[in-house]
């Protein structure tokens, strides 16, 4: 890594100390992550108290919710129960990426925007079109947006595994610190489109927030809840793929 890429990580939100604990092959994925990923402003991982979320409470294939970058955009992070190794994700116009893999005390955490890049339906409050589905006999763990049953394999990177979608679910970035257990948001691997998702939802964000201003309202900190308890509604729908 050349003087320019590290300094480049450190303004991204990158701490120094963290990249030091990093082993050498792992702070070439960190590198190769950062390199790709759209950034936003740092957002710490906080439990509804406002203490720092820690990652090792995450129970297997539970998922949780929180709001990044802004207060109407909310993410599912979800422990899949097994260590995940980085994948190269393939997309449109060749603008392929690196994802890193799993976070956390055994590499097993991961969060997904819940926004779907198809007809950005989303695990809205009042209705949770897209969720999370735990594995099942020879299938991975998936989200699945109910709208039009995209599903996408959050084990490697939220590639997509059926459904009209026509790129890969985009992944927040986590940072984390392992001696902690804490994790921030940086940014997004892939293409989150949070333009089009605010155009496309702007009279059901109204609805929500009252004003534009209220939902695009950046995060400084990143609460963590249980899905059950963001989403009134859930959906269940079956899984391609």
């Amino acid at each position: 890594m050349d003087r320019r890429n590290f300094l480049d990580l450190l303004a991204k939100g990158a701490s120094l100390g963290l990249l030091l604990k990093l082993s050498p092959l792992g702070m070439l994925e960190f590198v190769r992550a950062q390199s790709s990923a759209t950034s936003f402003p740092k957002a710490l991982l906080v439990d509804k108290a406002g203490n720092p979320f820690k990652l090792s409470s995450l129970k297997p294939h539970e998922p949780f919710v929180f709001a990044y970058p802004f207060a109407a955009t909310p993410n599912i992070l979800v422990n899949v129960d097994a260590e995940l190794a980085p994948v190269d994700v393939k997309m449109p116009g060749g603008k392929n990426y690196r994802w890193p893999g799993g976070v956390g005390p055994r590499k097993s955490v991961v969060a997904y925007t819940s926004i779907c890049p198809h007809a950005y339906s989303y695990a809205a409050p009042n209705l949770g079109a897209m969720g999370y589905y735990k594995p099942e006999g020879n299938r991975g763990p998936r989200m699945v947006c109910c709208s039009h049953l995209s599903a996408f394999d959050v084990a490697r990177g939220g590639e997509v595994k059926g459904g009209p979608a026509p790129h890969a679910l985009a992944a927040v970035a986590l940072e984390y610190d392992a001696a902690k257990d804490e994790a921030y948001a940086v940014g997004f691997l892939g293409n989150p489109q949070f333009d089009e998702f605010f155009r496309a939802q702007n009279q059901a964000l109204r609805d929500l927030f009252r004003t534009t201003a209220r939902a695009r309202e950046e995060v400084a900190k990143a609460t963590v809840i249980p899905y059950a308890e963001h989403t009134k509604v859930p959906t269940t729908c079956p899984v391609l793929g």
